[in-house]
């Protein structure tokens, strides 16, 4: 009898893993926001403090990536995305989706993910930001589809447009950008929008080195977290008052 071939071995994909210091390409500085939850007050001066140093240094590219989460819990939501829309001034922005906006869409879009924005995530200083009343004034555990009516009349469709066309991930350099983080295990190019926005304790107690450091926020911190394969920007800015930025450049990374 003629033998069987030998199945080969499949290859396992091969992952390049970020160089020891990750660096950003020359000339390039690239400021990350941490979450910023309507935290109005606190991001105008930030910003202000981005586009001065924009200007004093034109021979850099300036990039400013927004980690998401811009709205709910703090005071201004609405003011927030606004500031936002118009973009800062010398430099390129990136805007992330945040599991907050995530949640709101969803709502709006009568998806099952909009409970938890109504329910948990802040709902009522995002309302009042566009002018509409308490939640608690509607009943909507039974009948949301008012409360979502009063939403769509009240908030400009120019800022719903904005929330829906932002992205879940950046790269640059040696650096992977996205809300909650990534799953271990999977090539950066095929990560899930959901995992991206959403994940937190798989991401977290990782050890793995991913092909780039990842830059986040989502979980809440006292101070930035700057750890071997990650950094965390989310310093709870809607209740600490500290908004965290970390500014890239070269092999530094230092909070701006």
């Amino acid at each position: 009898m003629p033998k069987k071939p030998i199945a080969k071995p499949v290859a396992k994909k091969k992952i390049e893993r970020f160089p020891e210091p990750p660096s950003m390409p020359p000339e390039t500085s690239v400021i990350a926001i941490g979450d910023i939850h309507g935290r109005l007050d606190l991001l105008e001066p930030l910003l202000v403090r981005i586009e001065r140093r924009a200007s004093l240094l034109p021979g850099l590219r300036h990039i400013v990536v927004s980690v998401g989460d811009l709205i709910d819990r703090g005071p201004d939501s609405a003011g927030v995305i606004e500031r936002l829309m118009n973009g800062v001034r010398g430099c390129e922005l990136i805007v992330l989706l945040g599991n907050h906006e995530d949640a709101l869409l969803g709502f709006l879009d009568d998806k099952p993910i909009g409970d938890a924005w109504r329910s948990f995530f802040g709902a009522d200083a995002f309302l009042q930001s566009y002018g509409i009343a308490s939640r608690q004034n509607y009943k909507v555990e039974k009948t949301p589809d008012r409360l979502r009516q009063d939403m769509l009349a009240a908030i400009p469709q120019a800022h719903l447009d904005f929330l829906r066309a932002l992205p879940t991930s950046y790269s640059i350099g040696d650096y992977f950008f996205a809300h909650a983080g990534v799953r271990p295990g999977v090539p950066l190019a095929e990560q899930d929008d959901r995992d991206l926005v959403w994940i937190r304790e798989e991401f977290l107690h990782s050890k793995q080195r991913f092909e780039k450091k990842i830059v986040h926020g989502h979980t809440p911190v006292r101070k930035p977290d700057f750890n071997r394969n990650r950094i965390n920007l989310d310093t709870k800015a809607y209740a600490s008052g500290i908004l965290t930025a970390v500014r890239f450049e070269g092999i530094e990374a230092v909070v701006f």
